[in-house]
């Protein structure tokens, strides 16, 4: 038996030989982190436990650990390395040096270290090189548990570690140009960095860039003064000076030669590698000369090819080709591959906006949302900023145009671009000097050796005249040649010669829909396989053509074809088994524009409108229904609104937790998007504006700004033919909040102030309250004195509502933001007075929340008005609440806080031990600025840098 093999530098994975081993459940994975991290030492049932659930274990996971000890011990085998020994009442597990990625990358990271220090640059340059190789993104991905968060971090700043040391060593060997390209894109990713900077503008010195280098300086500067309020530090203010000075020993690696950095240098999350490219043509036979092409064009490192099919002929195989070819070559992009369908053609959803395909890009490339700029051209910019240096594939499938296709080109050489199109795009060849790929129909001898290939060379031999019928009546078209061949291979003892006789007659059927020799063709190949389907999965093909979205879920389609979901699994998979369908990841199912269009049409032939209408209003309401049911889930203390029943034959599919409903948000935000538009253009007013509503909560977490702004202007313009106010109202402050976060102030207050004017109109204290509430955080985004007045005001007018309803919880919360505000403004006296009187109530009605949020106001007003002492007190009151309550992000804003007034104080230590415990927590909340801002205040030791408000959330209401 194959050894086994473990990776945990990336998605934790294991192998043996060549097939990847099934680990089980995320919890199951943590429990084989921690016995691998711990390398064959002994671990605990009582730390497995600690590591997988922390506080939050369940009653029963002793018993839980035991049940996937057991599995992993199945899944890896009970001899040989790999195996789970019982030692001393815990577990261990048997590794040997070679088995583990992350044990073969810290012995060549202590050799490259130590041919470093031994005077061996390029031994250890190589060694550092091999170490790094080994990482296919960030560290224990997708592991859940403290403890796999926690090995994450540290091996991540590792990983960064070596990399700046490997960085250093090349520019020790004189390789500054290199050098330098690499730098460029870590400090980019890093910015508050400041050895990275350092050690760039070096290398830019080195490459004859005296100029770049001190603009480098310059801009850090700019940076670390514009961010955190601090000047460089030492080390870069004395490589700023002897850059100046042109200092002759400054290039000389002797006297820079130093330890190398700890492994636990501070750093931010390594960006991930992306792997985006779909999976890997089966079958793939043919396209010799074509293959031979790409790899010339690149080996040439040219920046763009496009792939086009003569005559815009649809299913010629240019995808095909380009993945096929893409996964033969992918050890040549160590960078990773992005991989987008622009939808060009798709005859039933509108082409894919170059805009939100950036975005998608520019998150596939560990881009915080919070960092992803607003406008177009500043998103093109950060893009082809993260590629500069890369050695990364692009595949840019199903254009439609150069206009779709411009924005998600790189800015320099060196990645590889792979456009797929039925257009020549003959501007882009023009202006941006793009190659020509054109792909013909295939040759006879390579249709016959892609029949021969699939249905084996006796079965072609015996029948050499069908063979060759086949392949004309299929045109020598590939996507007809593997339909048919699917088919043929799902039947082995039945003669050629009558599948030809079947697809002769299909041909004379649809001779009224030919528009061309090669068009007939194909849909006489599609009819052929069509009428063989059951009549649930002929129905569901047929009901395909109707779905907003060319991917779908098996819940929805069943919502679609309004069988139960057993049913519908048995016809997808006649359909996949019929290549007519493809399920491209478990559950998940995709077809071919070209099948898609012949689905449509079989749809128009064979169902009447209504039953069109009734299909699609019945997927669309499954999305509403189950996108509700989501949204409760994750906040499930927001106000309910009311839903029409179900339709009947729609399921929608129920959520057992967050992290399921997030999952399921994620899978289907394309087609959540189409759902909202298709209910758009039929008039379902109340679904569009529902839909919205759902989306709010994982839009907000996930950074989605410009689709909120999409989903609720239709949502208000849906609002507007229904006949609650209340609907109209919450759509003006949705789309205001979601302006005011892409920094359209002055149009988020516009909204504003229209949901207030209708508030006031139909006499809605509470919803005039909630404007007010909303009003107060748009103006506070500003920042500055005159804004912050604006919001002061808005706050009062919410606290003088909130009274008059009697709501004593969000009239504590007024008190509170009030006092905030008033604490920006200089007020502290009556800030004071206004927070301890929200404090009063808030203990008085229990709402610990409620008090630790005022607690840390208190803190803050206490900290600024000289009271340092009191603050701490206070400080550490709203910690201890928030540890109750397990609200770790409020946590992580309060001890960063707390850390300034012990600062103050100048009690240093107890400053430094606050703020890596905020640290820590930003790094696990992905929060990566205010984690660089921490980190310099830690090198600071006492300094004051950046204060901020104590919560950067959305408004609660609404």
């Amino acid at each position: 038996m194959a050894g086994l093999r473990f990776a945990v530098l990336g998605p934790m994975r294991a192998f043996r030989g060549d097939a990847e081993v099934g680990l089980g459940s995320p919890q199951q994975r943590a429990v084989l982190a921690m016995l691998l991290v711990h390398a064959g030492a002994q671990v605990t049932p009582e730390d497995l436990v600690d590591g997988v659930w922390g506080e939050k274990a369940p009653e029963t996971a002793s018993h839980v650990i035991r049940v996937y000890i057991h599995r992993l011990r199945q899944a890896l085998g009970r001899e040989g390395p790999g195996r789970i020994d019982s030692v001393g009442g815990g577990y261990a597990l048997d590794l040997d040096a070679h088995s583990c990625d992350l044990t073969r990358f810290t012995r060549l990271l202590d050799h490259a270290r130590q041919a470093r220090s031994v005077g061996d640059p390029a031994g250890a340059a190589d060694l550092y090189t091999e170490a790094l190789r080994l990482w296919t993104g960030p560290a224990l991905a997708g592991v859940p548990g403290p403890y796999a968060s926690a090995q994450g971090h540290r091996l991540n700043e590792l990983r960064l570690s070596a990399q700046e040391e490997h960085l250093t060593t090349v520019v020790d060997l004189g390789h500054y140009d290199h050098a330098a390209t690499e730098l460029s894109t870590l400090t980019q990713a890093h910015p508050l960095r400041e050895r990275l900077r350092e050690l760039h503008m070096l290398a830019l010195y080195g490459a004859g860039r005296q100029a770049e280098a001190l603009t480098a300086f310059n801009n850090t500067r700019l940076l670390l003064r514009e961010e955190l309020g601090v000047d460089p530090g030492p080390g870069l203010r004395t490589m700023h000076e002897r850059i100046l000075a042109m200092d002759p020993a400054l290039l000389d690696p002797a006297p820079r030669s130093a330890a190398p950095p700890a492994a636990t240098a501070a750093a931010g999350p390594v960006a991930p590698i992306p792997a985006q490219l779909p999976a890997d043509v089966p079958h793939f036979t043919g396209r010799t000369r074509h293959l031979e092409t790409l790899t010339a064009l690149a080996g040439q490192a040219e920046t763009t090819v496009v792939v086009s099919a003569i005559g815009g002929t649809a299913g010629i195989g240019k995808t095909a080709l380009a993945i096929h070819w893409a996964h033969q070559h992918a050890a040549q992009f160590p960078d990773g591959a992005l991989y987008v369908n622009l939808r060009g053609f798709d005859p039933a959803a509108s082409p894919l906006p170059p805009d939100t395909a950036l975005r998608g890009f520019l998150d596939a490339l560990g881009t915080p949302a919070t960092r992803i700029p607003t406008g177009p051209e500043a998103q093109q910019g950060l893009y082809r900023s993260l590629l500069t240096g890369k050695r990364m594939l692009i595949v840019l499938d199903n254009a439609r145009d150069t206009d779709q296709v411009k924005p998600l080109l790189p800015g320099t050489p060196g990645c590889l671009v792979l456009i797929t199109s039925r257009n020549q795009l003959t501007t882009l060849i023009a202006l941006n000097g793009a190659h020509t790929l054109t792909l013909d129909l295939l040759t006879p001898e390579e249709a016959h050796h892609l029949l021969t290939h699939r249905l084996g060379t006796p079965r072609i031999e015996a029948e050499p005249d069908a063979t060759q019928e086949l392949i004309e009546l299929c045109a020598r078209l590939p996507l007809a040649l593997n339909i048919t061949a699917a088919r043929a291979a799902l039947q082995p003892k039945r003669p050629l010669a009558a599948f030809v006789d079947e697809l002769r007659d299909a041909h004379r059927q649809l001779d009224a829909l030919s528009i061309g020799e090669a068009t007939a063709n194909v849909r006489a190949v599609f009819s052929w396989s069509y009428r063989t389907l059951a009549p649930a999965a002929a129905r569901v093909f047929r009901l395909l053509g109707v779905h907003p979205a060319p991917d779908i879920s098996l819940r929805a389609a069943a919502g679609l074809s309004g069988f139960d979901p057993d049913t519908t699994r048995h016809a997808l998979d006649e359909l996949a088994r019929a290549h007519l369908i493809i399920e491209h990841s478990p559950g998940r199912y995709t077809l071919h524009d070209l099948l898609r269009a012949y689905a449509a049409e079989q749809a128009a032939a064979h169902e009447d409108d209504a039953e069109r209408q009734a299909a699609l209003r019945r997927v669309v309401d499954f999305y509403a229904h189950t996108a509700y049911a989501a949204e409760l889930v994750l906040a499930p203390l927001r106000d309910s609104i009311p839903l029409d029943p179900p339709i009947p034959g729609m399921h929608p599919q129920l959520m057992p937790d967050a992290s399921a409903a997030l999952a399921w948000f994620d899978a289907e935000n394309p087609n959540l998007l189409a759902a909202q538009q298709a209910a758009v253009g039929n008039a379902w007013h109340r679904i569009v504006w529902q839909l919205a509503w759902s989306l709010s909560t994982v839009q907000i977490r996930r950074g989605h700004r410009h689709d909120q702004v999409a989903v609720w202007q239709a949502a208000l313009d849906a609002a507007t033919h229904l006949p609650e106010p209340g609907a109209r109202i919450l759509a003006h402050r949705r789309l205001g909040i979601a302006l005011a976060d892409l920094g359209r102030h002055k149009e988020a207050i516009g909204h504003g102030r229209q949901a207030l004017d209708l508030a006031e109109e139909h006499h809605g204290l509470g919803e005039q309250a909630a404007a007010h509430h909303m009003l107060a955080w748009i103006w506070e985004q500003r920042g500055d004195r005159q804004a912050l007045e604006h919001a002061l005001e808005h706050a009062e007018h919410t606290l003088d509502l909130r009274r008059a309803l009697g709501e004593p919880a969000r009239e504590a919360q007024a008190l509170n933001e009030t006092g905030w505000f008033l604490a920006q403004l200089g007020d502290f006296d009556t800030a004071r007075t206004h927070c301890e009187a929200a404090l009063a109530i808030q203990r008085r009605i229990r709402d610990p929340a409620g008090e630790a949020d005022t607690l840390d106001s208190l803190g803050y007003i206490a900290d600024h008005s000289g009271h340092h002492q009191q603050a701490i007190d206070y400080y550490q009151l709203a910690l201890a609440v928030y540890a109750e309550l397990g609200h770790l992000f409020q946590t992580a804003d309060t001890l960063d806080n707390l850390g300034h007034a012990h600062a103050a104080l100048a009690e240093n230590e107890q400053a430094e031990t606050v703020w890596r415990k905020a640290l820590e927590l930003y790094r696990q909340q992905g929060r990566d600025q205010a984690a660089d801002r921490v980190r310099i205040q830690l090198d600071a030791r006492g300094r004051l840098a950046g204060r901020k408000p104590p919560s950067t959330e959305l408004p609660r209401e609404g």
